[in-house]
């Protein structure tokens, strides 16, 4: 139900003070002509629905989703930066590469947590995929960095961004600075010095992308801030924004249920661990509790206009936000303690308690889903893409 209001009180105190000036200009009240003037009724403006998202799309865009690109380029360039260094360097020690592979996870996490949204630049060009290739089902981020290093020119992000999609983004560098056999290691290999050119040359290549992406969301590049909040272009209404967005939020929630977790438990123990979205460094985890973080902030959009009080104070639907809010914070609670309790993913794959705690937090993210899909999208009177939630 709508609550609207309209101060009646106010209105009639303004009414008697209209037609009590109108009997004075006229000399009194019965000796007085007739007034043809009809004193008018100070009305109150509504809000509606429309005003409510516009608010919403306006706050999420300008506290998270913009901030979130540009942390991604800021994290980018640091990455290139560090890179720099350590390839600049006669004989790195172990101390120096792992400076360089902190800077790779802090990307990544910068990555994770806006990974949800596929709007704008990010879904144009096939960045997407060049930030990130997962799963890799064919082999095709060993297949292009190992082409790569191959080559007997000196290999440049222009080069990079020519490769397949696998040897470009996220996964090639983490095949490059976390490799499985030890003997290819950016302080051991052979073609070291190869090696430390080619995460170079990917590295500048996600500055590329980051800048490309965070570019089109600003006003002096492709000003998709705009289209976003007041629903053109890309979108047919704000309406249209909103259900874009939710549809995204619902898909990657149930990408990082599915995919990132249900999957990889198996039926088993120890579970599928060779699936999973970071096997070399095992940072699958602490991705997923980034993601889940994320599901949070859009629900609340921290202390800006969230769904949550457009549930609450505009359509008076207290006990569904409550219920959302609830399974929100208890999916993040569950991932934050499976983090405390193990040390990777595959030991927690391999343990009875470790599983236990991830076929809970399965339960719980598709109780998350079924709030979302159902009740709330009701709610709201959102009508989602239809591969958010049948299976296509």
């Amino acid at each position: 139900m709508i609550k609207l209001e309209y101060g009646f009180k106010a209105s009639k105190v303004l009414v008697a003070a209209g037609l009590s000036t109108l009997l004075s200009a006229c000399g009194g009240g019965s000796s007085g002509g007739t007034s043809t003037e009809t004193p008018t009724t100070p009305t109150t403006p509504t809000v509606d629905i429309n005003t409510e998202f516009a608010d919403y799309l306006t706050d999420l865009t300008d506290n998270h989703i913009i901030p979130s690109y540009e942390a991604m380029l800021a994290q980018a360039q640091t990455l290139k930066s560090a890179g720099d260094v350590f390839c600049a360097l006669t004989s790195p020690n172990t101390s120096e590469l792992q400076t360089y592979q902190q800077t790779w996870s802090s990307f990544n996490s910068a990555w994770q947590s806006i990974q949800w949204l596929k709007v704008g630049a990010v879904v144009e060009d096939s960045r997407l995929f060049r930030i990130q290739l997962w799963p890799d089902e064919n082999d095709a981020v060993s297949r292009g960095v190992e082409s790569l290093l191959l080559e007997q020119i000196t290999v440049t992000a222009d080069d990079v961004s020519g490769v397949n999609v696998g040897g470009q983004g996220i996964p090639a560098l983490e095949y490059l600075l976390f490799p499985e056999d030890s003997s290819d290691s950016l302080i051991n290999a052979s073609d070291k010095a190869k090696r430390c050119e080619v995460s170079l040359a990917i590295a500048q290549n996600l500055v590329n992308i980051s800048d490309d992406i965070a570019s089109d969301w600003q006003a002096s590049g492709g000003n998709y801030r705009a289209q976003f909040i007041e629903g053109t272009g890309d979108f047919s209404s704000v309406v249209d924004s909103v259900e874009e967005l939710t549809t995204n939020w619902l898909e990657h929630i149930e990408i990082v249920e599915d995919s990132k977790l249900f999957e990889i438990l198996g039926e088993e123990s120890p579970g599928n661990y060779q699936d999973a979205e970071h096997i070399l460094n095992d940072e699958s985890l602490l991705s997923i509790a980034t993601n889940i973080e994320t599901f949070l902030t859009i629900y609340t959009n921290d202390d800006g206009k969230g769904f949550d009080s457009i549930l609450i104070d505009f359509l008076e639907q207290q006990s569904i936000s409550d219920e959302i809010t609830i399974s929100l914070t208890s999916v993040s609670s569950q991932i934050t303690q499976i983090n405390l309790d193990f040390d990777s993913y595959e030991t927690a794959l391999a343990d009875s308690e470790g599983r236990e705690a991830i076929t809970n937090l399965v339960d719980e993210m598709r109780i998350l889903i079924d709030l979302i899909d159902v009740s709330f999208t009701q709610a709201l009177d959102l009508n989602l893409g239809f591969n958010s939630s049948d299976g296509d």
